[in-house]
């Protein structure tokens, strides 16, 4: 686990608080290489280490470098005040959070697209086995030109979807690759293999929520989960009808046309369900990352020596 870039030298209560504020949610989200992802990504960002170097040297008691000397004589002369160490912590904290939920989007986005292109790559295999039947039975003067030419439209056109889908995979990758810092190379290594969605730790997100959200929250990942499971029934409805009539066009009972109209059923309701698996780990994403942010906004209410919710910071 990469450290925090602030000093471990710093006093206890601004770590404290910054670690606190923190709250890392991705290293118990479920998913290790999201975890090291995001990890990477914290460590490498400039912004995010030039927050952690500014509050370290503004922790340090006597500063000895003359440039940070020269700097503090300048904000004095200019009535400016050397900023609350702790404030300085938690906007760090904050920054951190919401630079996780990118990459963790990201990495969401590249899982989706990799389910979706090996599903795809999946029928075309499957369709280029109806278009051969179809063009035996053709050849063989079983049936008319037209099962011909159904087949290679269902060919062309998903041929064109799997290659668009191909070119997102591709741009995903490297949005990701660039928010965690990865380089491309290193990024494909660790995806290689792996074309699920995560099934990210949502009952916990929930659980992080306070009081007032947690009845919303539970029933909008309640409906998330129905959906979900109303599409694997779907799915498996489908799958039996698609085989159900092309076992009927190979019988000679059938034509080609119902078996276009299944086969692409079946694949339109398997992408659903995989957008709604994404769904809900993009939903258990924006709910940790809420409960994070609004812990820091409750202490920066507290800092600033306001009750939680009053100074305008706790609420949506």
């Amino acid at each position: 686990m990469l450290q925090n870039p602030a000093s471990p030298q710093a006093p206890e209560p601004a770590l404290s608080a910054d670690a606190a504020a923190a709250m890392p949610w991705w290293t118990a989200a479920g998913d290790p290489l999201l975890a090291r992802l995001i990890d990477d990504g914290l460590a490498a960002d400039p912004l995010l280490r030039r927050e952690a170097r500014d509050l370290d040297n503004n922790l340090q008691p006597r500063p000895q470098n003359w440039r940070v000397r020269l700097a503090r004589w300048i904000e004095g002369s200019l009535h400016r005040p050397p900023e609350d160490p702790e404030l300085q912590a938690m906007r760090l904290a904050e920054a951190r959070q919401r630079k996780a939920a990118r990459i963790a989007r990201a990495y969401v986005e590249v899982r989706r697209l990799q389910a979706i292109l090996d599903l795809r790559q999946a029928f075309q295999d499957r369709f280029h086995d109806d278009a051969d039947y179809a063009r035996w039975r053709r050849e063989a003067g079983l049936v008319s030109a037209v099962d011909g030419g159904l087949a290679q439209s269902l060919l062309g056109t998903h041929a064109s979807a799997l290659a668009d889908t191909q070119a997102r995979l591709v741009a995903a990758e490297a949005t990701l690759a660039r928010r965690a810092a990865v380089a491309p190379a290193q990024l494909g290594s660790w995806l290689d293999g792996g074309a699920q969605v995560p099934r990210l730790d949502a009952d916990g997100a929930a659980a992080a929520c306070d009081d007032a959200q947690a009845a919303s929250v539970r029933a909008a990942l309640t409906a998330a989960r129905e959906r979900e499971a109303d599409l694997a029934k779907t799915e498996s409805d489908a799958e039996r009808t698609a085989d159900d009539a092309r076992a009927a066009y190979r019988l000679g009972t059938g034509d080609f046309a119902t078996v276009y109209v299944a086969q692409t059923a079946v694949l339109a309701v398997r992408q659903a369900h995989i957008d709604a698996q994404a769904s809900l780990a993009q939903a258990a994403i924006d709910l940790w990352t809420d409960a994070g942010l609004r812990s820091i906004r409750a202490r920066l209410c507290t800092t600033a020596g306001s009750a939680p919710g009053d100074c305008g910071g706790c609420g949506d």
